[in-house]
């Protein structure tokens, strides 16, 4: 019995293998909030609030991101109009 709390007392205190989780912590990530016109089932006349796309790539790339997102139809069913979306744009 003592053996074997002992055992999971090793188990639990081994120093743990990186995750690949951790590697993508360490990222630097961009995170831009983008607002777009639900048209149908896409979003169109996309604009970054919170950044410039002419002057930053990662705002573009978001930007670009942005017009090629579906939008689920119960969602532009239940959203006409105009939306807020934040996306998280790596290097």
């Amino acid at each position: 019995m003592l053996i074997s709390v002992l055992a999971l007392a090793a188990g639990l205190s081994a120093p743990q293998a990186p995750s690949a989780y951790n590697a993508l912590e360490s990222l630097p990530v961009s995170a831009f909030v983008i607002d777009c016109q639900v048209s149908g089932q896409s979003l169109t006349d996309c604009k970054v609030v919170d950044g410039d796309p002419d002057t930053d790539v990662r705002a573009a790339k978001a930007l670009k991101l942005a017009a090629d997102i579906q939008v689920p139809e119960t969602l532009a069913l239940a959203n006409p109009g105009r939306i807020k979306i934040k996306l998280n744009v790596n290097p």
